[in-house]
């Protein structure tokens, strides 16, 4: 069995999985839960973070590691795995103190991480994480099987130098038809380089006349080379008018704001439930117009004969 697969899951951005439940009332956590950071060849990084104990009336053994990473999926997932080379590796730049500790029931323990960039250190991005793992746990609160807990803080380090930055937009869709908003949009980018970059931008939405309805803002998340990232974005507005709207993706990523391709695509937009109602009722009045002419008639000799 590969290692991947008995090891958490973690998310670019700050979602961190664990590997199991540890018993009821039982809690570990971590903070900060990612680190963006920049250094040159040479450079000796130090940072903290902060692992506690959220239970009640547990002591919870603590052993702090530190794996390399690599992503999987398209929403943002990564794997704890040996890097296959040392092009995106920083596992074994970094130090930990302390690397054992216990946790008494509500309280805390800093973590200082030291990395040490080597001066002939590969430009672009190196990704790793620093693990806290439950080795024990004695408490009342500790009832039945346990299974060891995995939270991590992923390290996103780049290297100065010549990187390569390329991001794609492999594709941008939303339906074909809606009947009513809000319309959801898919953007996939793909990361050809050599460094994560976080795209930033808008999807602009014009009518079948070509006048701007919105600007809808899209979330900014980070892509790790060669991955896939799916974004969503929404634009809701619930009451659309009938019709053909043009939805542009316009934006920009990296340290020079390079602008990515521009997309395009065209969706429609009929409520066919109001539109209904309103067929209705032209057909209602032009079956009754012989009625509503007659009554017409009446009312103005009425107000003839009144005169």
């Amino acid at each position: 069995m590969k290692r991947e697969t008995l090891l958490a899951m973690l998310v670019v951005g700050g979602i961190i999985l664990g590997q199991g439940i540890l018993a009821q009332g039982v809690k570990i956590g971590i903070s900060p839960t990612t680190f963006e950071l920049t250094s040159n060849p040479g450079d000796l990084i130090i940072n903290q973070l902060k692992v506690y104990n959220a239970s009640e009336d547990s002591s919870i053994g603590i052993i702090i590691e530190i794996e390399d990473i690599a992503p999987r999926g398209e929403i943002g997932h990564v794997v704890v795995e040996p890097a296959e080379t040392e092009t995106y590796s920083l596992a074994r730049w970094v130090k930990v103190e302390p690397k054992e500790f216990t946790l008494e029931p509500k309280s805390q323990q800093f973590v200082t991480f030291t990395i040490s960039v080597p001066e002939n250190a590969e430009p672009g991005g190196h990704y790793g994480t620093i693990l806290a793992t439950t080795r024990f746990i004695t408490g009342p609160e500790m009832t039945g099987t346990t299974i060891a807990q995995r939270i991590g803080a992923l390290v996103l380090l780049s290297v100065s130098g010549e990187v390569n930055e390329e991001l794609v937009v492999k594709d941008f869709s939303a339906p074909d038809y809606s009947e009513y908003g809000p319309i959801s949009f898919l953007i996939r980018f793909e990361n050809k380089g050599t460094i994560h970059v976080k795209p930033r931008g808008f999807v602009t939405i014009t009518d079948w006349l070509g006048n701007k309805v919105a600007d809808v803002e899209f979330p900014q998340r980070n892509v790790l080379p060669n991955a896939v990232r799916k974004i969503e974005v929404s634009w809701d507005k619930k009451w659309l008018w009938a019709g053909k709207y043009t939805a542009t993706l316009n934006g920009s990523y990296g340290m020079a704001n390079t602008p990515f391709s521009t997309a395009v695509i065209t969706f429609w937009a009929f409520p066919w439930k109001a539109g209904l109602v309103i067929w209705a009722f032209v057909v209602l009045l032009i079956l009754s117009r012989k009625r509503w002419i007659a009554a017409f008639k009446i009312l103005l000799k009425g107000e003839k004969a009144m005169k």
